[in-house]
């Protein structure tokens, strides 16, 4: 049985450094970086010398959404629905280890980077935010009346477009997905033989996102407001 992860905090500091400049180097060299996502991110007051504490994110996040965050001193993936319920709640759990730098590109289970750098930025954002309220609420409803079709569906947006999606800015693509802002996988996102125009065609395709490896196949919605319509298509058959 694998030993279970916690903070360091003899080295955490220096590490959060090492893999802050190692990968916001790489998103600026692929111009990857989201408008949306550099908004939240610029509200986070992050010092890039040390791991900010939930305390810290959460105060910074006050003034424009309404969003929580717990540490947590386990790192188990919640289930789908337990995670709706927290996010319709306006809480978000922070796992309890930040990985190592030679983990940027791969780290085998879900940590703090991924939590900070991949979702609060996006949570800080008022159209964001009220976009997660709207997939969480309707997950919870389908979930409740047994519309496995449904949930298929909506663990492919919440797999294949918030954490692994592409989105059209300015008539440039950007990351949209929380992925890219903690992997490499964002180098396989931007090449371009990997990006596939997202149609309604694609919510039952069978595809699942899976955390394990990378995916080789990125969808590109056309805006926020998009990706709203798709929940919305979900939303009208419950």
């Amino acid at each position: 049985m694998k030993n279970k992860r916690h903070f360091d905090p003899a080295v955490d500091d220096s590490n959060w450094k090492e893999l802050f400049d190692k990968h916001f180097q790489d998103l600026q060299s692929l111009n990857a970086i989201s408008n949306l996502w550099i908004t939240g991110f610029s509200r986070l007051g992050i010092d890039t010398y040390r791991r900010p504490t939930a305390e810290q994110l959460t105060d910074s996040v006050a003034p424009h959404t309404a969003y929580k965050f717990i540490q947590t001193d386990d790192h188990l993936i919640l289930e789908q629905r337990e995670w709706y319920e927290m996010i319709s709640n306006f809480s978000m759990p922070l796992t309890c280890f930040l990985r190592k730098p030679e983990e940027l590109n791969y780290c085998d289970e879900p940590d703090i980077w991924h939590d900070i750098m991949g979702h609060i930025p996006f949570l800080a954002t008022q159209e964001y935010s009220d976009m997660y309220q709207l997939l969480a609420s309707t997950y919870i409803q389908a979930y409740d009346l047994g519309r496995k079709d449904l949930l298929q569906e909506l663990d492919f947006i919440g797999g294949m477009i918030i954490e692994l999606g592409l989105i059209k800015e300015n008539q440039m693509i950007k990351a949209f997905g929380s992925t890219f802002y903690s992997s490499s996988e964002v180098f396989e996102a931007f090449n371009p033989e990997n990006q596939i125009q997202f149609t309604l065609d694609a919510l039952n395709s069978g595809e699942t996102y899976d955390r394990h490896s990378f995916q080789g196949k990125y969808y590109i919605i056309d805006s926020l407001d998009h990706l709203v319509e798709i929940i919305k298509h979900v939303h009208n058959r419950l």
